[in-house]
C-alpha cells in the first residue's frame, strides 16, 4: 500500500498546480460513487480524501502570494510599480503571473528590457568561442582590439599615468576585474544629462566608446588589471566588439543565430539594433518617475539590450544549465564565482551568485528591477520584472516571501 501511495505522490510531484487542480476536480465529481462503490481499506480512504484537500492548500497559497504581489503595486510613490511580472518553476510548483495597470492587461507574457541579464547571453557566446578554440579566456584582448577603429586600444586603461591597456585579458572582462571605470556608475550624473537632453539619440558601439573617452574615465580606472573587482559595462562593450570581429557578423545577427533560433526564443531581441518581433506586448519600465520605456536605451548594447520574457529567459537558464549552449567544463568556469567586495554577490564570468530560500542560484540582475537565475540544487528557475530600478521595498525580501508560500 505505501508502494501505491508513493507511485502516486511521485504522479502529482511532476503534475503542474493546473493539471493537479483538473485531477482534483475529477476525483471530487466522482467521489461519493468511487468512496462508495469501490472497497477499499481505511488508509486508501484517508489517501483519497488528502488527494481532495491539495487544492484547498495549493489555491489558499496562490491567492497569499497574489495578494502579496498586488500590494506592491503602487503608481502614487516616488518609485512608482506600475507592473510585476513573476515565474517561479520547480519540480514540485509552479507560479506564473503579472500583476499591474489596466494598461498591461495582466498579460504574463508581456516583453520587458532585460538590462545586465543581457550579459548572461554574452558570457555563454564567449565560452562557446572557447569551445570552438576561436579564442582563449587568457588571450589579451590586444589581439583582437588593437587595431579596431575607434578603440583607442593604447589609451584604453590608463592608470597613473601608466598605460595597462595591453594587460587586460577576455576573463577579466567576463569577470570584472579589468579595473576599467563604468559610464553609468562612474559619471552617473554627467550621462543622464546628456541622456535627458537627447532621449531618442541612437548609439552603437562606437559612440558609446567615444563617450567613455569624452567623460575622461579611460584615465580614471579604478586599479590595473586583475587586482581587484568592479562592475563596469565597459567590459562587456569590448568583449561585444570581440565576438564581432571573430564572427565577422553583428553581435545581434551572433545572438540570435547561437541562442535564439536553436532555443526557439520567439519573444526575445536585441533591440535597436534589430527589428522587433510582432505583436510586440511590452510593459513600462521606471527609474524613479521617468518612464525609460520612452527613451532610447542603444547605449546598454552587449551590456543589456535585450528584450525578452520571463517564458523566454526561464527556457534560455535551463538549456544553458542542462548544457545545450556550453559543456559541462564551461559551465563550471561561468559559476566559479569568487569573493568582488563586501556586501556584493560572488561573481563568476558573467554570472553571479545569489541565496533565496535557503537554496543557492546563478544567474543576473538588471537595472530595471530583473532577474533571470537556476538553483541547481532545487532544479528551481526564477525570473521576474519589477518594472523600477529603484523600487521602495526590498525585491529580495518579497522573492523570499513568495518562496516561503510557494513551499510550504
Amino acid at each position: 500500500m505505501e508502494l501505491v501511495y508513493e507511485m502516486v505522490k511521485t504522479i502529482f510531484m511532476a503534475l503542474s498546480v493546473f493539471e493537479i487542480y483538473l485531477l482534483v476536480k475529477i476525483f471530487q465529481t466522482c467521489s461519493y460513487k468511487i468512496y462508495n462503490a469501490l472497497y477499499i481499506t481505511q488508509t486508501m480512504k484517508k489517501y483519497f480524501l488528502f488527494f481532495q484537500l491539495i487544492p484547498l492548500f495549493t489555491f489558499a497559497q496562490t491567492d497569499a502570494i497574489d495578494q502579496l504581489l498586488e500590494d506592491k503595486i503602487n503608481m502614487e510613490s516616488e518609485n512608482p510599480v506600475h507592473h510585476i511580472l513573476l515565474s517561479i518553476k520547480s519540480p514540485s510548483f509552479e507560479y506564473h503571473k503579472a500583476f499591474g495597470t489596466p494598461s498591461s492587461g495582466h498579460i504574463k507574457e508581456s516583453r520587458f528590457r532585460i538590462a545586465s541579464s543581457t550579459k548572461l547571453f554574452v558570457s555563454t557566446i564567449v565560452l562557446q568561442l572557447a569551445e570552438e578554440k576561436k579564442l582563449h579566456l587568457k588571450d589579451k584582448t590586444s589581439q583582437y582590439l588593437k587595431d579596431l577603429q575607434g578603440v583607442q586600444f593604447e589609451e584604453l586603461h590608463i592608470y597613473q599615468g601608466k598605460s595597462y591597456s595591453n594587460d587586460i585579458t577576455i576573463e577579466q572582462l567576463l569577470s570584472h576585474r579589468s579595473g576599467l571605470a563604468d559610464i553609468f556608475s562612474d559619471k552617473e550624473e554627467a550621462f543622464f544629462n546628456l541622456l535627458l537632453a537627447n532621449p531618442q539619440k541612437q548609439y552603437s558601439p562606437q559612440s558609446i566608446l567615444a563617450l567613455y573617452y569624452q567623460l575622461g574615465l579611460n584615465k580614471a580606472p579604478h586599479f590595473t588589471p586583475n587586482k581587484g573587482w568592479y562592475y563596469s559595462d565597459m567590459n562587456y562593450v569590448l568583449l561585444g566588439l570581440i565576438i564581432e570581429q571573430i564572427q565577422e557578423a553583428t553581435l545581434a545577427n551572433v545572438i540570435r543565430k547561437r541562442i535564439l533560433e536553436p532555443l526557439s526564443m520567439k519573444d526575445t531581441f536585441f533591440e535597436f539594433y534589430e527589428p522587433a518581433p510582432q505583436p510586440y506586448p511590452s510593459i513600462n519600465q521606471y527609474v524613479g518617475t521617468i518612464n525609460f520605456s520612452e527613451i532610447n536605451t542603444s547605449f546598454d548594447w552587449s551590456g543589456g539590450g535585450l528584450v525578452s520574457t520571463n517564458k523566454d529567459l526561464s527556457i534560455f537558464i535551463k538549456a544553458l544549465f542542462n548544457q545545450e549552449l556550453i559543456n559541462k567544463k564551461s559551465l563550471k568556469k561561468m559559476t566559479n564565482v569568487k569573493f568582488t567586495k563586501e556586501n556584493e554577490n560572488r561573481y563568476g564570468l558573467g554570472m553571479d551568485e545569489s541565496t533565496y530560500n535557503g537554496n543557492i542560484y546563478y544567474g543576473h540582475y538588471g537595472f530595471y528591477g530583473t532577474y533571470i537565475g537556476y538553483s541547481p540544487k532545487s532544479k528551481t528557475v526564477i525570473s521576474y520584472c519589477i518594472s523600477q530600478a529603484t523600487p521602495s521595498f526590498s525585491v529580495y525580501k518579497m522573492i523570499n516571501e513568495v518562496l516561503e508560500l510557494l513551499s510550504e
